[in-house]
Parts: structure tokens; sequence; C-alpha cells
């Protein structure tokens, strides 16, 4: 591992040519302006999107931030965030469960949640995979992020920014071909509407179906998403954006299970019946912002998301058969399920001067109203019993549910019903003193939010309590600038989660569980800015965790206290941008030591956290010769490495949930003129059995694929 860490920091110290030429954005304005060149591919962003509210540069930000622009996404042929997009950014890994729904994504030893255009959108399997067609950018911000919310883990979160309208006419189509009989067309239409900025659209449109490399599973994606901006004052922006995603699919994961180890079963196989019920699911989002220049330097800025997001469909699980091992008892569900999402944020920000010190400040009000309510109900016909090493297809459809079956029923049995609720208050001062070589980071929070899950129905008339919790987190930081592209930087932050137990004696327990940051890291911009470099060490506390009390002190009573603890340590280095004219790279690599350090079960001291990959490096290096006969053409080569990986099934699991290595390849070539660009992209070279998975308690393995080797073409065409 340490030849792989070394190798990839020689290769960027042998570079020492670029062009100095760097992105300029007007940061203090509501507008943003980028230059590009013809050959300028956008590995490299210095700023933060304004949807993360700070007004500064990322070499100065007091926190280690890592942004994957179109451009990669493009470049690697990645079409959704299941689809290896994490391996831009050290430390984070996407663990599986339901692929085909949404992306599990994890980092700094835990889940992280998911923003969208700056707002938190997490919900119960969901929300629905981000299709590139809809992607401006993805930023991953690392450790808690007080500028942004306190309720959630330390680990961070994933900001995926969507396209808006550019004010330009820059129309492009682009289709996607390759194995599994993959069909995937996209339109992005940017135009102008009413001259001079006054009126701008965006609409980009997407439709695509796939099969898979298991039998009998197919998806069927179709994405409709226009967008417009108003100007009607030079001081005034409404944005409205409207997303439309529809999937439809034969199962949400294809996972695979045998008594004989992991990986025991051909890549090919599958479990799920085609007469089994398809799944559909309806997505809809609206996005509303308002950005109103005050005075000079000034901005109040106030956004409303709603979010609505409804399944139909159906599951099965399976347990082995004592008698034989061979042989699994299918058994299928109802996935009825309905999600509904307010969120509003008003903030104003801007800057004033005391003397030679420049505050940029920022404060505004929070508010969060996330639902989510579902039927998983059991069908009381089967099981379905299959044989693993001969699977044979075709249920009797006479034995399957009705379609009355899969409904959501409020007063089933296993109806549930969670939600989160919160308001919150927030002030920032960022100090900028010598003339900005210094810059302290001072801020604060309060948010007052509740938390709910329960199955009503199986306790009737027990009312749903929600864990609830008001919290004043702090959040310091200090950026200090060694030069002009060197920067040096710590940060302490807090966040917190509400819960709720049952402790000794029938009380209740409400201690919140409680999580903070502490971090140092290195920042330098080489040659001009054209590639960066990023170094970070840290320590997350996760406290509070909910631990089995010993139930002799109880009268042989089960009970939890509030006593549990996890720690993660480690480091992590990014490198990312252009090293010479038509060379991009992106190499990062991260150690990650997630372990648990208190618990009432000595056995458990020392166990890693769940989802946890000790070491993870990735390494991607595109090149575009730019004169000559090769002009044009490109080559893309890259790998993911992931070594000491642990399952996501839980410090209480009674079996061994280490899992193996994982080492993945890609390779490509491509071709980009004026208006026309083809690129071809193989995955998983060396054709290896990739997979992740977890040991149950009853002894079984259980896993889910990757695909094997596979190839895509993507064509594309600007007018």
């Amino acid at each position: 591992m340490k030849r792989i860490t070394i190798g990839a920091a020689l290769l960027t110290s042998m570079f020492s040519f670029a062009q100095e030429k760097k992105d300029t954005i007007k940061s203090n304005d509501i507008e943003e302006v980028i230059v590009n060149g013809r050959y300028y591919q956008k590995y490299k962003l210095n700023e933060v999107s304004g949807s993360l509210r700070i007004q500064t540069p990322i070499l100065e930000l007091p926190q280690n931030v890592q942004s994957v622009s179109s451009q990669v996404l493009a470049d690697q042929i990645t079409l959704n965030m299941s689809e290896g997009i994490v391996r831009n950014v050290s430390g984070a890994r996407k663990v599986e469960h339901w692929d085909n729904v949404y992306s599990n994504v994890f980092m700094r030893g835990a889940s992280i949640a998911t923003f969208m255009n700056g707002m938190n959108v997490s919900s119960t399997w969901g929300p629905i995979n981000p299709d590139a067609s809809i992607i401006d950018r993805i930023e991953f911000v690392k450790g808690p992020a007080g500028f942004m919310g306190s309720m959630g883990d330390p680990a961070g979160f994933y900001n995926v920014v969507t396209k808006k309208p550019t004010g330009k006419f820059a129309n492009s189509v682009r289709f996607t071909t390759g194995s599994y009989n993959l069909f995937r067309g996209e339109a992005d239409l940017d135009g102008v509407l009413v001259k001079d900025g006054v009126l701008d659209y965006r609409i980009n449109l997407m439709g695509s179906s796939n099969n898979s490399w298991v039998e009998n599973d197919k998806t069927s994606k179709i994405i409709v998403a226009p967008s417009i901006t108003f100007r009607p004052t030079k001081t005034t922006v409404f944005t409205a954006q409207y997303n439309y995603q529809y999937l439809k699919f034969n199962q949400p994961g294809a996972y695979l299970m045998s008594n004989d180890g992991y990986a025991s079963l051909n890549v090919h196989t599958n479990f799920n019946d085609p007469n089994f019920k398809k799944t559909e699911v309806k997505d809809q989002s609206l996005f509303l912002s308002l950005d109103q220049k005050l005075f000079k330097d000034w901005i109040w800025s106030t956004q409303y998301a709603y979010m609505d997001l409804n399944y139909d469909g159906g599951s099965w699980w399976g347990t082995f058969d004592p008698a034989n091992k061979n042989v699994l008892n299918r058994t299928l569900s109802n996935w009825q399920a309905k999600g509904k999402n307010h969120i509003f944020q008003t903030y104003v920000r801007g800057k004033l001067n005391t003397g030679n010190i420049v505050h940029k400040i920022i404060a505004g009000f929070d508010y969060g109203d996330r639902k989510y309510n579902a039927d998983f109900s059991s069908f009381a016909g089967g099981p379905f019993p299959i044989d693993i090493y001969n699977v044979n297809y075709g249920v009797d459809p006479t034995k399957l549910p009705s379609s009355d079956f899969y409904s959501l029923n409020t007063s089933a049995p296993f109806y549930n019903d969670q939600g989160v609720k919160y308001t919150s208050y927030y002030a920032q001062d960022q100090i900028e003193m010598f003339d900005n070589k210094l810059r302290l980071t001072l801020a604060g929070r309060y948010t007052s939010g509740k938390t709910y899950s329960a199955y009503p129905n199986l306790s009737p008339g027990t009312p749903i309590v929600p864990d609830t919790a008001g919290e004043f987190t702090p959040r310091v930081g200090v950026s200090y600038s060694i030069n002009e592209n060197f920067s040096a930087y710590g940060i302490y932050d807090k966040t917190f989660t509400p819960q709720s137990g049952n402790g000794i004696n029938q009380t209740k327990i409400t201690d919140p569980f409680r999580g903070q940051n502490i971090e140092f890291g290195l920042k330098k911009d080489w040659f001009g800015g054209r590639w960066n470099t990023t170094f970070a060490v840290y320590e997350i506390r996760r406290q509070n965790i909910l631990v089995s009390g010993n139930a002799n002190e109880n009268n042989g009573v089960a009970f939890q206290v509030a006593t549990g603890e996890q720690r993660a340590r480690g480091f992590e280095t990014d490198i990312k941008g252009e090293i010479i004219k038509g060379l991009n790279i992106i190499i990062n690599y991260a150690y990650t030591d997630a372990k648990t350090i208190k618990d009432t079960d000595p056995t458990r001291i020392g166990i890693q956290s769940p989802g946890n990959a000790k070491n993870v490096q990735n390494t991607w290096v595109n090149y575009r010769f730019e004169n000559g006969l090769m002009k044009g053409f490109g080559i893309s080569a890259g790998y993911q490495y992931q070594g000491g990986r642990q399952s996501w099934f839980g410090v209480s699991a009674t079996k061994d949930q280490s899992l193996p290595d994982y080492f993945d390849t890609n390779f490509g070539v491509s071709y980009t003129a004026k208006k026309f660009d083809v690129n071809f992209m193989l995955n998983n070279v060396l054709n290896k059995k990739l997979y992740s998975g977890y040991r149950g308690d009853g002894g079984e393995y259980a896993w889910i694929y990757n695909a094997p080797r596979n190839w895509r073409v993507s064509i594309g065409y600007k007018f």
C-alpha cells in the first residue's frame, strides 16, 4: 500500500510546467463567470458552489472540501451516483444495498448525508440515485459543517449541485450504449428567452434502458428537468427548477446468499423471479431560490425545496432450509412508500470592515420537515424455494400476491411512520486579518429537532413519541496563507442527532447522539492554480451511542445506557487538476482507523466501525493530444483499491464482518473535435469478481456483485 501511495505522489512531482490561467469567479456577486479554453477540462474547481453559502475560495477554507465536476463524470462515462463517482474523492466509498434506488456513501467511518443544492434531502431508501444528466458538480464536505447544518453524523455529506441556466445558447445531445443492452439518450438545451440576462432557460432530458449482468433484471429510467432564471432587476435573481424522475426495475439490489462463502456463485446468478412484482418509482422535486443584492457586498438569499417520492413495488428476502443448505426459501413483502420533504432556508451574507480587519458574515434560519411512510407487510403465502446452484425461474403466478396486496395500508401491522423535523439559527464571522494572511472563523448554531420512527400498529393505542433535542454547536476554524498559493488550516466543529431509549427502572433516555471533529490540513495550488494538493489529518468522536446495560441490575429486564463511543482517526490526501497542458489527473489516498472504544460489552471494544475501509487509494489519468496527427485524441486509465474493508452489518453482529481487498481497473480512449466527441470506456479490465456484502448471524454469506468486464461508448454533439 505504501508503494502505491509513494508512486502516486512521485508522479505529480515529475511535472513542472503548466500554463498560468485561473478560473475567475465573482464570489461577491450574484452571477458567476467562468473562463474556459477549448482543451481546458474542469477537473479542479477553485470555489465552492453558491449553495454552500460561504464566500471563501477552497484554498482558504478551513475545511476539506472536494468537488467533482461534470467534466470528470463525462470522461469516466459515469451515469449515476452508484457508479464510482466516489473514486474521485479520498476515503469516500459506496457501500452496497439497493443500488438501483439510492447510493449509500461512507466516509470517515460512517454513512454520510445527501444534500441537493445545499439542502439536506436524506431519507429512508432515498433520495433516488442522482443522475449524471442533471449534475453540474458534486461537493464532498468532510467532517461536520456547521455553516450548513448541525444535525447528523460528523463524517460529513455530499452536495449535488444540479444544472441551471448559464445565460448562453449551449445545446448538446448525447447517446450512450454498451454492455447488457445499454441504450441511453440525453439532451441538454440551454438558452435565452429574453436577452440581456432577463430570462434564461435550461431543459435536461434523459431516457435509458439497460439489462444487467444478472439474469432477469432490467431497468428503465426517464428524467425531465426544466429550469428558468429570471432577473427582473440587476440586483434580483429568481431561479426555479423542477426535476421529474421515473424508474422501473425488476429488483432493487441483486443480493446472492450462500453457506459456502463469498463469491461462491456464478456472477450471472439471480435469485429474483421474472414473475415477482416489478417496482416503479416516481420522484418529483421543486427547487425555488431568490437572491437579492441588498447593497455593496451584501446579499439576501432564500431557498425552498419540495420533494415527493413514491414507490410502488415489492421485495423478496430468504432464509436457508434447515434440512438442505443449498435451498433458499424466499418470502415476499410489500414495498409501498411515500416520502415528502419541505425544506426552507433564508440567510444574509456579506462583509464589513473594522479598521484593517475584514469580517465575512453569514446569518440565517433553516427549517426542515422530512416524512416517510411505508408498508412492508409480508405475504402470507409461500415460501418460494430455489436451489441456489440450480436456479429454475417461473414461479406459478396463481400463488403470488394479488394486485390488492400491493397498497399502502395505514392499518397494516408493518406500516412504518417516520420523519425528521427541525428549526435552526446560525451565525458565522470569518475574520480576515493582516491583508487576509490569517482567517479566524467563529460560528455557532442552535438547532431544535425531533426524529421519530415507529410501527404504530404493532402497539395499538401507544402514541408515537418523537426523540427531541435542542443543542448549541460551536464552530472554530483557523486558516493561514503561507503564501498566495499555500495555506494551513485547523477546525473544530460539532454535531448531534436526537435519540431515545429505554433506560434502567423504566426511565427514558433523552441524551442525543453527539459528534465532534478536530482537523488540521494543508492546501496548495501549483503552477498558477492548474492543479491542487490537499492533506488533512483528523479525529472524529461519536459519543452517547446507545449500548446494552446489565440486565441483572434491572431485575433481568433489558435496558440501554448512552455511554457507547466510536473514534475515527485518519489522514487523507488529494491531488487534482491539469499537471501539464492536456494531462489531467485525480490521485487520492485515505487511511481511516474507525472503531469502537467504549461499550458495556468488552468483546466489542476495538471492532472496526460498520462500512469502513482502512485503506482507499484511487488514481485516474486523462491525457488529450493537442497537436499533430493525434490532435483531439485522448487516453484514460484508472483504478480503485480498497483494503481492510468491513461490512455495514453492525458492531453487534456475531460473525466476522471483514471483507477481502477490492481492486477495480478502467481504461478508455476518446476523440474530441469542436462540436463532436466520442468516448470508449472499458470497466473492470481485469474481469475480477468484485463484490461487497456481509455475514448474517446464522452464518450465511450475502453479497452483491459489481459488473464483470464491460464496455461503454458515449457520443456527443454540441450545437
